[in-house]
């Protein structure tokens, strides 16, 4: 194994022996696996377990110094290039963002999480001297690291320094929750007027979200100020009480009475309903992509449907689904629209579908979007804002599906910073070519490969050897013997 000591006192020379040496750390414990553990009395289990939570953080220690560095020294660089009159505003904007870019890949986490990796970072090894020392030496967690910075975030780096070293007595020994009890009241003694500002700002934060649950389910998740959001539950609440207010119409009261919805099913509909400008019972405008085999469709299978960039639905289900959109179609002006698409012969990876429009629009546009269903970049769960050339259209690069990507709005100013590069290494056309497949070069030269995700999911099992006919083919076929 490397030992860290050979370095010199100036950190260069030898440095790559440390990189070698987490490596070596990490090689020597990934074989405990092989019956090693399993074999260990339960007392030693016990100290294991210890043990290697204490490892556990001071390897995030060592990361976080390894962060705090490596985004210093390029941030340094931009500022260097910045006052020479090299990169203007934007360009130096979009290289510090490549670094957190770089950050994130190294981590094997989205942007908006290195950002926070990086923010933590700076704080622990700059302003809390307390706690980067119990870090280090593996006797608080990474969590309860981050509830400090967390708690701090709004506070001087005096006032942070001061809360680091008060608090100190109790890193070991409180529980999380009281420990960030005790940083935030801690920061509200110290300065007062920067948390109340910090809930002024969280405001500009409001946002609505969607992530999928359980059983074909979804979260809207709506982050609001607490007084708007407790007087639309409040209006809600309201509502649904008053359904059961006769109204003197009979057809109306008894389409009231025969409504066999709890209470919080029917606010949820009334919500959605709202939310999207429906009236009650009125089908869903908007378009919303759901890639199903025709065996599926038809009801010749039981497979697996996919909501792009969501997350998968039984096949039955989204079968009955389309099947209500036909029934509420031929009873208002509503459409169902069935689209056509195009896969590889082991119906993994979406090669066309029904367009012929030449820009990133229309039906291009939404090729790419379902064929990559989030960003494209690794690790980053974000939906697609932008559909851009690979290769430079200014550089000749055609307006293509092979020579494009989905991509985040972030990822896709990084990926015109300087030092990164973006290059096509599979076009997911070619028979055993393999799916879409990009690579990506960080200014630090280490490599990534973005693979596009099977159009209908991850953890589908792969088609068998395409036979002769499609469900479809035998489904049409059967239609045209009972016409004959």
């Amino acid at each position: 194994m490397t030992d860290v000591s050979d370095l010199d006192s100036t950190g260069q020379g030898r440095h790559e022996g440390v990189a070698a040496a987490g490596r070596a750390i990490l090689a020597s414990v990934s074989v405990w696996d092989d019956g090693v553990v399993e074999r260990l009395p339960e007392v030693e289990c016990l100290d294991l377990i210890a043990a290697m939570e204490s490892v556990k953080a001071a390897a995030a220690a060592v990361q976080a110094r390894a962060t705090a560095a490596f985004v210093a020294s390029r941030d340094q660089r931009v500022d260097d290039q910045r006052s020479r009159g090299e990169l203007d505003a934007r360009q130096a904007a979009d290289a510090r963002a490549g670094s957190r870019a770089e950050v994130a890949l190294a981590r094997r986490c989205s942007p908006a999480q290195a950002d926070r990796h990086v923010g933590f970072a700076a704080a622990v090894c700059h302003e809390m001297p307390e706690t980067m020392a119990a870090l280090s030496g593996g006797e608080i967690s990474e969590w309860r690291a981050t509830l400090l910075v967390r708690e701090t975030a709004t506070v001087s780096a005096e006032h942070r320094r001061e809360i680091d070293s008060r608090l100190a007595p109790d890193l070991r020994r409180l529980g999380d929750r009281a420990l960030g009890n005790a940083a935030r009241r801690a920061a509200i003694e110290l300065d007062q007027e920067a948390i109340v500002e910090r809930q002024r700002r969280a405001a500009a934060s409001r946002q609505v979200s969607v992530r999928p649950a359980p059983d074909g389910m979804a979260y809207l998740t709506i982050l609001g100020p607490m007084v708007e959001i407790v007087g639309a539950q409040v209006a809600l609440t309201l509502a649904e009480k008053q359904r059961w207010v006769a109204t003197g119409d009979d057809a109306t009261d008894a389409v009231r009475a025969a409504d066999r919805r709890g209470p919080g099913a029917w606010i949820a509909d009334r919500a959605l309903e709202l939310l999207s400008g429906r009236t009650e019972g009125q089908p869903q405008a908007v378009e919303v992509a759901l890639v199903m085999t025709p065996g599926d469709l038809l009801g010749g299978g039981e497979g697996v449907a996919e909501i792009p960039g969501q997350g998968p639905v039984p096949g039955s289900a989204a079968r009955d689904h389309v099947l209500r959109l036909l029934d509420l179609a031929e009873q208002s002006t509503a459409a169902v629209w069935l689209r056509r698409l195009f896969t590889s012969p082991d119906g993994r990876d979406l090669v066309a579908m029904d367009s012929r429009r030449r820009l990133f629009g229309g039906g291009l546009r939404q090729l790419i979007e379902l064929r990559d269903q989030i960003c494209r970049i690794p690790f980053c769960d974000a939906p697609i804002r932008h559909v851009d050339h690979v290769e430079r259209y200014a550089d000749g690069g055609p307006t293509s599906a092979v020579n494009a990507g989905g991509v985040c709005e972030r990822h896709n100013h990084v990926k015109d910073a300087p030092g990164w590069r973006v290059q096509v290494v599979a076009g997911g056309l070619d028979p055993g070519g393999g799916a879409h497949t990009l690579e990506i070069i960080t200014p630090a030269g280490r490599r990534h490969h973005a693979v596009a995700p099977p159009i209908r999911g991850h953890g589908t099992s792969p088609t068998a050897t395409p036979s002769a006919r499609s469900p479809l083919e035998d489904y049409l076929e059967r239609l045209l013997a009972e016409a004959s």
